[in-house]
Order: structure tokens, then sequence, then C-alpha cells
């Protein structure tokens, strides 16, 4: 498998904080946020721009722009996303770190092999991202996604 560390999830309950830490203490250039996708049961909107989802979300630029530019992404706190959508891990509870692949299926596949339980999120989040989660044996949580072409 393929693997290659492209972000690190934070989360806190106040994004105003996160924002102020990443790009005025640490200095981090915030990237320009792909198009998300809305499960708060509205019509994406493109009239409410990036702004709303700033609210939320916000992509930080962490690397040297190589082929996967490493970054981090800080995200509100959502306690009970897992279960609302259905899945047992929730990545959006105390973060994630995530690696890219060009071969979602094979991860899956050795995943599964390996009776190592993940959760299938699909394209969930970022529109063209298919994502799955699963834990570590301590528990972290780690994100595996392909760009979908």
């Amino acid at each position: 498998m393929d693997l290659r560390l492209q972000h690190v999830n934070v989360c806190s309950d106040d994004m105003g904080e996160l924002h102020r830490f990443y790009s005025e203490v640490l200095g981090l250039p915030m990237s320009p946020l792909p198009p998300m996708i809305d499960h708060e049961g509205h019509d994406e909107d493109e009239s409410q721009g990036e702004g709303a989802w700033r609210q939320n979300v916000a992509f930080f630029e962490a690397g040297d722009g190589g082929r996967d530019q490493l970054q981090i992404h800080a995200s509100r706190r959502q306690a009970y996303l897992g279960p609302r959508m259905g899945h047992s891990i929730n990545p959006l509870l105390t973060g994630h770190f995530a690696f890219r692949t060009d071969n979602i299926a094979e991860v899956r596949e050795h995943l599964t092999k390996n009776n190592v339980p993940f959760a299938d999120y699909g394209e969930w989040a970022v529109k063209g991202w298919d994502q799955i989660f699963l834990t570590d044996p301590a528990g972290n949580v780690i994100e595996i996604h392909q760009l979908m072409d």
C-alpha cells in the first residue's frame, strides 16, 4: 500500500482560537478550501462562499508544496458526528491524522484481511475524496483517502 501523510486534523469548540493560533502564532498560510459537502440538509449554495465554511473548518499549509501538500485541518468539534452518520468512528471528536493513497480499494481489502474494522464514509466531507476512518491500537483516529477522478 502506498500511504503518504497528507494532513493532521485538530478539533476545537472555538474556531476563532484555532484560526488565530495557526495563522498568527505559527504563521501558517491558509489554503483555499476545496469544494465541501453540506450534511446539514441544506442545498449547497455557492453564494455563501468560503466564509460560511470557515466557521467550521480551515485548511492551513504546513509543507513544501510537493506531490501531496501537507496541511493542518482545523475543524469545529462535532461530538455526535459518528453516530449521526451511522458510524462507530468519529473523526471530529478529538481529531485525526490522514494518509492519502492511490488505491483505496486495496487499502479496504488489506484492512479487511487483517480484521481491522473501519468506518467507510465514502465521499463525505470533501468533494472528490473517498474516505475511510479507523483507529490504531491506542485509539488514535486515522483517515485514509483517495482523490477520485
